[in-house]
């Protein structure tokens, strides 16, 4: 296969007319061709086809970054194309790869740069697809992972949403070398490319030859394989979309386990990572999902049984989140199953129980490790409003509490709760508030006697907000 400019112009047939295609230019031989290509079809096409520029991500990693900063630089200044400048910083933690993390943070660069219009061009190419299909391989992946690279996507989320194209995908790192030099380019040699201590180039350098020896047509076979591993990932999300709609809940961190039960335990897989990818959250891998379908679906209504997993980075595609970045810091995710619900958490710390705050309404009050209350006016329900100088007391659960809601009977707080379907874990988090001694209202559960709103009388309605749920009365 060789490479041409026309052969590119085809990859370009699905961009929007006016687009500005902006390459990830790291000066070496791919983003080199591929900006140099893309700059020639731009003096043979028609005025604004297409806008150009380039963004140069400098990790600090190598101490010759500087000097292909500058070598961008002066590429960009010679062929009049715009070039942003990225400087991201690196903090390796432990057990984190820095492959892994400079991908990371060059994908957030990626991110924070684009604007309205823009598409990313990166020239990954056939090479880079068989490396990654092997490592996937190697990793133990799923259809998902072994499509590999996909030839587009977006990048961001929101009104950031953007498209990333990689339009070299079919073609061999030798094609594009023997374009560059029969076009005389200049490009950089990154000195780890040679580093075999770095998965990537121990494949390229170690396997991939041995392999290319016996088998030469591998890059192409392999890349035949991810393209049906990538129909296969999408009738499986067809699937998930469909057994999703029978399992949805009002809450998206909440869905229903009779109806998760009907299914096979390959669609209740499948359903989970759907459902997780959704809520952008990284798959918790073959061993937690097994034990959820086995120990958490079956297990009887009246337990509470639990899965955890360390969640480092929010999912979103094969780079990291949809947005391009990744968190910086672990966060424990939990699913938790109570009556008929399976609820996705992330575990926080406890509270302290014993403490004691003061409440003026109608200013808000942050709860220390517990989310806020605030209150929004109402009219003849709810909490009556207080005189202003009315100071609330929140308190948590101490055991033995009783409550009486407005119009029913005295009875344990314990048994509200239980009634009301407040899940266990939620409980003990519950706000209480307190004038004095007497417990006056329950966010979520309602309004002891005595002290509800009468028509047509200014109330409050009290919400208690914790992350992204609310509860209120």
């Amino acid at each position: 296969m060789t490479f041409t400019e026309q052969s590119l112009s085809a990859q370009l047939a699905g961009i929007p007319e006016g687009s500005r295609l902006v390459v990830a230019f790291s000066g070496g031989l791919d983003s080199s061709v591929l900006l140099w290509a893309l700059y020639r079809l731009l003096q043979q096409s028609n005025p604004g086809a297409f806008g150009l520029a380039a963004i140069h991500v400098n990790h600090g990693l190598s101490p010759n970054a500087a000097s292909w900063q500058q070598f961008c630089a002066d590429t960009c200044v010679r062929l009049g194309i715009e070039l942003s400048v990225e400087r991201v910083h690196i903090s390796r933690h432990a057990g984190a790869s820095l492959e892994n993390l400079a991908r990371q943070q060059r994908y957030a660069a990626f991110t924070r740069c684009l604007q309205p219009g823009d598409c990313l061009v990166m020239g990954h190419h056939l090479d880079d697809q068989a490396e990654t299909f092997l490592l996937r391989t190697l990793r133990g992946s799923g259809p998902r992972g072994l499509a590999a690279m996909p030839g587009t996507r977006t990048l961001g989320h929101g009104a950031s949403l953007r498209p990333l194209l990689r339009p070299l995908l079919a073609v061999t790192r030798q094609a594009l070398e023997d374009f560059a030099r029969a076009q005389q380019l200049q490009w950089i040699e990154d000195e780890s490319n040679d580093a075999t201590v770095f998965d990537r180039n121990y494949c390229r350098h170690e396997l991939l030859p041995v392999i290319a020896r016996r088998w030469p047509a591998y890059r192409e076979n392999w890349l035949r394989s991810a393209q049906l591993c990538a129909e296969a990932e999408e009738l499986l999300q067809e699937l998930a979309a469909q057994d999703y709609a029978l399992t949805a809940t009002e809450d998206e961190t909440v869905i229903a386990v009779d109806a998760l039960n009907r299914l096979s335990p390959a669609r209740q897989r499948n359903l989970l990572r759907y459902w997780l990818q959704r809520l952008r959250v990284a798959d918790p891998g073959w061993n937690a999902l097994q034990q959820i379908v086995t120990e958490l679906l079956p297990a009887a209504v009246d337990a509470q049984p639990e899965v955890s997993w360390g969640d480092r980075c929010e999912q979103g595609g094969e780079e990291g989140r949809a947005d391009g970045s990744r968190n910086s810091e672990a966060v424990r995710r939990v699913l938790r199953r109570y009556r008929d619900r399976l609820y996705l958490l992330h575990t926080v710390p406890p509270l302290a129980s014993q403490e004691c705050y003061e409440w003026c309404p109608p200013a808000p009050l942050a709860l220390p490790g517990n989310g806020g209350l605030r209150v929004s006016p109402s009219c003849g329900s709810g909490l009556r409003q207080l005189q202003q100088d009315t100071v609330l007391r929140i308190r948590y659960r101490q055991g033995g509490e009783s409550f009486r809601l407005a119009g029913r009977r005295t009875r344990p707080l314990k048994k509200i709760l239980q009634d009301a379907v407040v899940a266990p874990w939620l409980r003990e988090r519950l706000p209480l508030l307190y004038a004095g001694d007497e417990l006056v209202c329950i966010p979520g559960i309602g309004v002891c006697e005595g002290w509800q709103a009468q028509e047509g009388e200014r109330s409050w309605e009290v919400i208690w907000t914790l992350d992204s749920g609310a509860s209120s009365c």
